[in-house]
Parts: structure tokens; sequence; C-alpha cells
């Protein structure tokens, strides 16, 4: 047979397909079906391969019956009207290198995967394929997708605006204008902040809300650790022992906030942004520009939000100046 004279690899499976191939007849390989050409506009050689092209004859595997198309079609080539069936490796003719292609995959399934989302909040899962992710009680997001590019449902702690705290999807955590604490955290261990607060450190903050919200320092006491002005240098954050106040902010929706402590009536701010938790800062400011209508030297800072999420507001003074003051959040 002409392709044993090309065919000079060695290796158990190159062997063990050869054998399969012998003992085929050649009234089987008379009796494949499928078309000899592949029409398409302009040279079809140029359109991008299918995929998985290996699946020659589009069984869902990659085994011999390929291989017998590749057989059947030997050493033909596109003339630009056409693509010869066999033609796996894209140079538009049928050879030895289609066959070794064929080989490097022998034996797997063509079954397109991609992303999982449990339906149950256990979280997303990659390389599944459509029949397997459903039979899970998936939802499938189509071939090659990828997690970081799917927005899953997950389920966790929500604490809720009259300090209480239910397990919940995430989604409908943010629905009933709660504080999603993320995929896997427990009531048991979440500790969500209580209505009618003091203020006067994180665990006992504030709620904030959209628009205004009243503030005065001048009783707080000072809380640590310290921030870290590294995030904001050339603002004059210059928090030393400042006393301070704590508001929690619950974003209800993505999207760009403007925090800010313009007050013509208020004194010399300074304010510290947290996300999570009221260790992971993420953003200060000391001197705030843009704004209108505001005292000398204010703070303001634009961050983006994510729902769901929570964000701890610090707000102190230069030098340690305390006072009255407004907290606004648009």
């Amino acid at each position: 047979m002409f392709f044993l004279d090309s065919f000079h690899k060695t290796g158990t499976i190159y062997m063990h397909m050869l054998n399969k191939i012998t003992i085929v007849s050649l009234a089987f390989i008379g009796l494949l079906t499928l078309p000899t050409t592949v029409v398409a506009a302009g040279d079809p050689c140029d359109q991008p391969l299918p995929f998985c092209p290996e699946d020659i004859d589009l069984n869902g595997e990659i085994g011999i019956d390929d291989v017998l198309q590749i057989l059947l079609h030997w050493d033909e080539c596109g003339d630009g009207t056409y693509r010869p069936v066999g033609d796996i490796d894209g140079d538009c003719c049928v050879g030895i290198l289609d066959v070794l292609q064929i080989i490097d995959r022998w034996d797997s399934d063509c079954i397109p995967k991609g992303a999982c989302c449990m339906q149950d909040g256990s979280g997303c899962f990659e390389e599944i394929n459509e029949p397997d992710c459903l039979a899970s009680d998936g939802t499938w997001h189509g071939e090659d997708s990828i997690c970081a590019e799917v927005s899953c449902p997950v389920v966790g702690s929500c604490c809720l605006d009259d300090g209480s705290c239910s397990v919940l999807f995430d989604e409908e955590c943010i629905q009933t204008f709660g504080a999603f604490q993320g995929q896997g955290s427990d009531c048991t261990t979440t500790v969500c902040p209580q209505p009618g607060g003091t203020g006067d450190d994180c665990a006992d903050a504030f709620f904030a809300y959209f628009g205004e919200n009243y503030f005065d320092t001048s009783l707080a006491t000072t809380s640590f650790p310290l921030p870290d002005d590294s995030q904001c240098p050339g603002t004059y954050l210059n928090w030393g022992e400042s006393q301070d106040v704590w508001f929690l902010f619950v974003a209800h929706a993505s999207g760009w906030v403007h925090i800010t402590t313009c007050d013509a009536a208020s004194y010399d701010t300074s304010i510290v942004l947290y996300e999570n938790s009221c260790e992971n800062q993420v953003a200060c400011n000391g001197d705030g520009t843009g704004d209108a209508g505001c005292q000398s030297y204010y703070s303001n800072i634009d961050y983006e939000v994510t729902a769901g999420s929570s964000y701890w507001i610090r707000i102190g003074g230069l030098g340690g100046q305390t006072g009255e003051g407004t907290l606004t959040i648009e």
C-alpha cells in the first residue's frame, strides 16, 4: 500500500494503527461516502480549519475511520477551488503530516469544552463539555469559555442592614441590599455591622448611603493600625494619631463612585478607603480637587466598586484636627 511506503516512524501507537489499517478491507474503504471537496467562497484553503479537524468523519472521536479517510484522499491537494478531505494540518494537501496529527490525538474525543457554572453556587469549572455540565445541573457557557470571563452564582454569608446574617446567593444578597461576604463564607464566623453603631471603630461602623452622611470626629478615639499614606503621596494625608470615625458602604451596583468630605462648614479632613475588610486599604486622600463649594481643604476619592462588596470609609483630620462634617457618596 502506498501509505506504508511513506510511513517511516516507529513506536507502539504507530504499529497499533497500522495493524488496524491492514485488517480493514478495500471494500469497506470503497463504501465510505464523505464528500471529497469542501466548497467555500474564494480559496477554501485560506479559510480557518473547523473545530477539531482530526475528527474527519464527524463521529466525535479520533480513530481508525479518520485515518481511512486520509488514505482515501492520499496525495490529493487543493487547486484553489476546494480543500481536500483529510487535510487537517492546513497545508491543503493530504499526506503524512495529517496522519501524524491524528496519531497525536489518537483515541481522544472531539467534543467542545468550556466553562460550566454550577447552579448550586459551588462555583465555576473549566474544560467541561456541555453534556457533562448539563448532567451536573450546570450552565455551560460555550466552546473555549473560561471562568475568568463568566459570572457564576456563588453562595456565602450576606450581612443585611438590620445587622442580621443569611446564607444567600451573591445576586440574591445584592438584590436585598446586603453586603455579600464572599463565596463559602459562613454566618457562624461572619461578624456583621450592627445598626446604630457609634462609628468609633471598624466593627461598629455607621452605615453609609448614597447622598449625604453626617459625622463628628470630636468625640471619637484613635483607631489602630494607622493608615498607610504611601497610597496617596503628595496629598497631605498627615494622619498622625488622628481621632477617626468609620462608615460601611455596601455597593449595590458595579461602577465608579465619588466619595468626598466637601462641606464649606467643615474642617481639614483626611480619608482612607478599605475594601472587603478593615485591613485591606485600597485608597487614601488628604487634599482633594474638583469639587465646588467646599472648605479650604477637603478630601475625595474616586473608586470603581463591585456590586455586593463592602467598603469601609475612615475619616480623620490633618495633623489630628477634628470636627463635624458631611460624607457624600455619589
